[in-house]
């Protein structure tokens, strides 16, 4: 997870750092603006990283329950696959 984090606030950071300094602000306040991108990313890329893992938790448990299902059919002589 903490290269999530490294990625999300790397990525915050660089994204508002260039866009300020483009928009014209003084260095100083291009820095400020970029610390609280970094943070933003981090944070955002920390749920997106929640997400992913929960959907993939959700996907293995669905299919082994699949598989599951295709072995008890097939220990009980069934041996057609809906």
């Amino acid at each position: 997870m903490r290269y999530f984090l490294l990625l999300g606030g790397a990525t915050g950071f660089s994204l508002v750092f260039f866009a300020s300094c483009y928009a014209g602000n003084r260095p100083a306040l291009a820095l400020r603006d970029a610390g609280v991108g970094c943070l933003v990313g981090a944070v955002l890329f920390r749920f997106l990283h929640g997400a992913f893992v929960s959907g993939m938790k959700s996907r293995i448990l669905e299919r082994t329950k699949q598989g599951e299902v295709l072995v008890s059919r097939d220990e009980a002589g069934d041996s057609r696959v809906r």
